[in-house]
């Protein structure tokens, strides 16, 4: 299998593993696939149809984690004091580092 298509081959698994909610084995793939697509360089004239099917097959992935993403986002607005929770930890994140008394540091 050429490099090219093996890319398709991944972005089409992993279209899969977002379907199924897989979202650490998705996280993998792509950081694997990424590395594929960095060391190709240019695209031969011979790819461009392996090129149009990898886009199409990337937008739906982009759509589905997009999807994934507003479901999620649902989810926590609808929990009970989410604002409240998510409030509290935007305050830790921006409140000064606390260090115990018999911090050496």
């Amino acid at each position: 299998m050429d490099p090219w298509t093996a890319l398709l081959a991944r972005a089409t698994a992993e279209r899969q593993l977002a379907a199924e909610g897989r979202w650490e084995e998705l996280a993998e793939s792509t950081a694997e696939r990424v590395r594929m697509a960095d060391a190709l360089g240019p695209a031969p004239r011979g790819a461009r149809l392996v090129l149009e099917a990898l886009a199409v097959v990337q937008a739906e992935l982009t759509a589905t984690l997009a999807d994934a993403r507003a479901q999620v986002a649902r989810e926590i607005a609808a929990l009970p004091n989410a604002r409240g929770a998510v409030a509290g930890y935007a305050a830790a994140q921006s409140a000064p580092e606390r260090r115990w008394v018999d911090d050496q540091a």
